[in-house]
């Protein structure tokens, strides 16, 4: 049931971040500073409490979305920035579908790590 609603929660929450991210009313300064907030907090509670990672789920998790919500930031940066590239409509397709599936790959390496632990 975990999976299930982790699966949800990355590719349909995820894909959601990203559109609103790209959506144009976000400035590339304030997305880049959103994005290095959201990893530098991620990255501390993770490296900053190592003796409560892994045994106290609410830090785990908020670290863990801190970090996944920077890498979405870093897709939606790099996209804004093709875009300003290219203007036409088939770059802000593929910039799009290909974001928009960049930001479920955290979900693969936790299914792996699930069928590696049994």
């Amino acid at each position: 049931m975990t999976l299930f609603l982790l699966f949800l929660v990355f590719f349909i929450g995820g894909p959601l971040a990203f559109r609103g991210l790209t959506g144009g009313t976000l400035g590339q300064g304030s997305l880049g500073i959103g994005t290095a907030v959201c990893a530098a907090t991620g990255l501390g509670l993770r490296y900053g409490l190592p003796d409560l990672w892994g045994y106290n789920p609410v830090l785990t998790v908020a670290s863990l979305a801190l970090i996944w919500f920077a890498w979405i930031g870093v897709l939606a940066y790099g996209a804004q920035k093709l875009r300003q590239l290219d203007g036409g409509l088939r770059m802000r397709r593929w910039t799009g579908m290909i974001g928009a599936a960049g930001t479920t790959m955290p979900w693969f390496g936790l299914v792996s790590a699930n069928l590696i632990q049994g």
